[in-house]
Order: C-alpha cells, then sequence, then structure tokens
C-alpha cells in the first residue's frame, strides 16, 4: 500500500483472532461504513508498544450500502492510512492512533491503538440498558479500575464529561478546518465518535474525508450518502450535494452538541412516520420545542455538579445556531470552541469542587 514500515500488515485470521471470530459479543457498534469490534492483539507476539493490547478493530462491511455503491473498499483504507499517517495529523489527541492494517479480499479493516468505553452513540441517551449483566458489562468490569465502576454501570456520562466531549471533539474540527487545505470530515456523527475509559472523545471513521492530503472530493463521493439520516446538511442535500464545505461538519456537530445535552439520540425508525417523523430527528425535535433564551439540558444533567442556568441556555443557543438551515447563519468551528471555552463551568474548573457528587442510581 505504500505506507511506512511502523505499521503493521495483519491478515485477516489475525483480525478474527483478536476479535474472537468478529464476536458478536465484541461487537461496540455499527459506522456508515462497517463495524466496530473490541479487540485484543498482545498475546499474538506484535511489537505494538507497551500500551497497547485492548484495541479497537474497524473492518469495512461489504453490505453496507455505501460500500456498495463505491464497490472500493480497497481505496477508503487506502485514504484512511495516508490520512492518519500524515506528520501534521499524527499526535492530534482527538485522531485515533492506527496500529496496523487488513486489505485481503476477504476483509478489509485497520486496527487502532484505542482501548474502548463505547461509542458516544451508545453514551447519549439516558438508561442503563446496554450494561445490564451482559458479557460486555462483565468484560468491562474486568477491563477497568474500581473508580469507573460508576460509570461503566449507569452507562451514563455527567454534565461536565459530556461539555468536554464537546469541546474536544469541536477543537478537533477546528484544527482538521484551519489546515491550509481544511480537511471535511462529511460523516460526522456520534456513532464515529469513541470515548475512551478516561471519556476522551476519538473520531474513528474517515470514509468520506476530502481536502489536505487526500484531494477534493471526487465525482463518485459527492454523489454518496453523506454521513447518515439525521446528520445530513440539509441546505447541501437539497442543491444534490454539487458542493459541500466547512459549514456541513458545523451543522453535524450541532446535531450532535443538542442530542448529547437533551440525552436524545434520532430515532430514525420513526423517520416519515405520521405524527412520530417531526420529532424523530434531534435537530428537527428541537425546533419544534426551542424559545429563545431557553435550556434543552436534560432535567436530570441539571443536577450534576457544574452544570449552570447560564450554561444551559447558552449551549442550547449555540447548538441551535449550528444546526440553522443557511450555512451563513452558522458559526465557525473557532466561533463553537470560543463559545464552549467561555461557559461558566469550564471557567470554574480550576476551583475547589467537591471530592463526590455523584446521584445514586435509580434506574430508567
Amino acid at each position: 500500500m505504500g505506507c511506512e514500515a511502523n505499521l503493521i500488515v495483519f491478515t485477516s485470521e489475525d483480525l478474527k483472532l483478536c476479535t474472537n471470530n468478529f464476536h458478536k459479543n465484541n461487537l461496540i457498534g455499527l459506522t456508515q461504513f462497517g463495524k466496530l469490534y473490541r479487540g485484543q492483539i498482545k498475546q499474538q507476539g506484535f511489537n505494538i508498544g507497551s500500551q497497547a493490547g485492548d484495541v479497537t478493530v474497524k473492518i469495512w462491511d461489504e453490505r453496507s450500502s455505501c460500500i456498495t455503491f463505491t464497490n472500493d473498499e480497497f481505496l477508503m483504507v487506502k485514504e484512511e492510512v495516508k490520512f492518519l499517517t500524515q506528520p501534521s495529523i499524527k499526535g492530534n489527541p482527538n485522531l485515533v492512533k492506527l496500529i496496523g492494517y487488513c486489505c485481503e479480499k476477504e476483509v478489509k479493516g485497520v486496527v487502532y491503538d484505542l482501548n474502548p468505553w463505547d461509542t458516544l452513540h451508545n453514551l447519549t441517551p439516558k438508561g442503563t440498558s446496554s450494561f445490564h449483566l451482559t458479557f460486555n458489562f462483565l468484560y468491562k468490569l474486568l477491563h477497568t479500575r474500581y473508580n469507573s465502576l460508576y460509570r461503566i454501570y449507569t452507562d451514563n456520562l455527567n454534565w461536565v464529561q459530556r461539555i468536554n466531549v464537546l469541546l474536544q471533539f469541536a477543537q478537533l474540527l477546528e484544527f482538521l478546518h484551519n489546515k491550509e487545505k481544511p480537511y471535511l470530515v462529511l460523516n460526522t456523527n456520534a456513532s464515529h465518535i469513541m470515548l475512551d475509559w478516561e471519556c476522551k472523545p476519538t473520531l474513528v471513521d474517515f470514509g468520506l474525508i476530502s481536502g489536505g492530503i487526500i484531494g477534493e472530493m471526487t465525482p463518485l463521493k459527492k454523489k454518496m450518502p453523506m454521513s447518515t439520516i439525521g446528520f445530513v446538511d440539509p441546505f447541501f442535500a437539497a442543491k444534490g450535494g454539487s458542493y459541500w464545505d466547512t459549514s456541513c461538519d458545523v451543522f453535524s456537530f450541532g446535531v450532535m452538541l443538542l442530542g448529547l445535552i437533551a440525552k436524545r439520540n434520532s430515532e430514525l425508525e420513526n423517520v416519515g412516520k405520521p405524527q412520530l417523523g417531526l420529532d424523530s430527528l434531534v435537530q428537527n425535535w428541537a425546533k419544534n420545542v426551542y424559545r429563545p433564551n431557553c435550556s434543552l439540558v436534560h432535567r436530570s444533567l441539571q443536577e450534576d455538579w457544574g452544570c449552570f442556568a447560564e450554561d444551559g441556555s447558552a449551549i442550547t443557543e449555540l447548538g441551535m445556531r449550528c444546526v440553522e438551515f443557511f450555512p451563513v447563519n452558522r458559526p465557525t468551528m473557532k466561533k463553537v470552541v470560543e463559545c464552549l471555552q467561555g461557559l461558566l463551568a469550564f471557567q470554574r474548573l480550576e476551583d475547589a469542587r467537591p471530592s463526590k457528587r455523584e446521584k445514586t442510581f435509580h434506574g430508567n
């Protein structure tokens, strides 16, 4: 593939071994183009450094409608490897670190040096259903520190964790947009963001990335579905997808922001159904209930340490500006970062804080 010698070329058997033959209990989530798995490779003897062992494996699924459309998984792997090994990109704390790749006929995939907690999509809504005495729950129980048990059992990100995730990811998009030749992610959504055990968000999907070292969007990419339903910029979609710019990423970020503060994911199965369709997408629900100076922060988060009423209305307004229909009315990612950094919670994080103020778990 012409990549750095530091990368490991895995075989399909290697990937099957470290994921227990892509066992369903190791499946973390779905991406637009494939699947994310939990894996372990330290016992296989690969020279991957002292910190690796628990990894994330991403494979391209040939049954994906997008893969079927492009019919070129190899090109996607090649572009992702090319992007992640660029000196100007490597080292960003919110971009996944690549260990190696597999480009065999049977399996196209990559291995990341990332010990995953879960995708942001899975952690966004209120509830604990995904961690009740399942294999994944027991696995996580055995592979983490005691001080993470509360987080695992409740499946609940607190307010400070949520806004910190938003700030870090906003800084990543600003970093990509501010390159001499800006990078466009174009399929930003909560399913493509993995959180590790320290709640650090990491982007793990680059199937539609363009700009920078990748170059401009090809005619084929322009015809592909941009992101998943609910995160697609409606303005550019209405234009037929002939032109995309950084404001598309701003829109997707706004959807993610509104969902994260409201503990709400888009219910794609209800899109188009009478009476349910309007509220099925996060941005539609938000536009339906939003009033000036109001807060869409979930009431359970309003009880968290560091959640100030002023921040609730400010971050809600920021999210609403990001999902404006006309791109000219949306802020840049630089402005988004500035707004987030201006929240009272961040200004007071250095103040003396209580050693423990966690809500008692009450279930759904």
